[in-house]
């Protein structure tokens, strides 16, 4: 699975002369990017600082659901990763 790369995403934004950051996001998102590439290659089109760039990538409603999804799956993931923490101590506890 191939990925666009900041280089190639940031000349198709300048190219494509979207009016908005607003616009661009549908086509980052739509290009696959990942969330951190999207708040770089939306600060450098558009000349914005890094906090300005995030909070339109964090507010737009594409990018929002995926951090959702995101923020669910890192959740389980801390689960998991605590349950299997706590085994570990109770072996290391029974071992020594």
């Amino acid at each position: 699975m191939n990925f666009p790369t900041y280089e190639y995403l940031l000349a198709h934004i300048k190219r494509l002369e979207f009016a908005t950051p607003d616009e661009a996001e549908h086509y980052l998102f739509q290009s696959r990017a990942s969330v951190i590439l999207a708040i770089r290659v939306t600060r450098d089109a558009f000349g914005l600082s890094l906090g300005q760039a995030k909070k339109i990538v964090d507010r737009h409603p594409v990018w929002h659901r995926k951090a959702v999804l995101g923020g669910r799956i890192q959740n389980v993931a801390r689960k998991v990763a605590l349950r299997h923490g706590e085994q570990c101590e109770q072996r290391d506890l029974l071992q020594r």
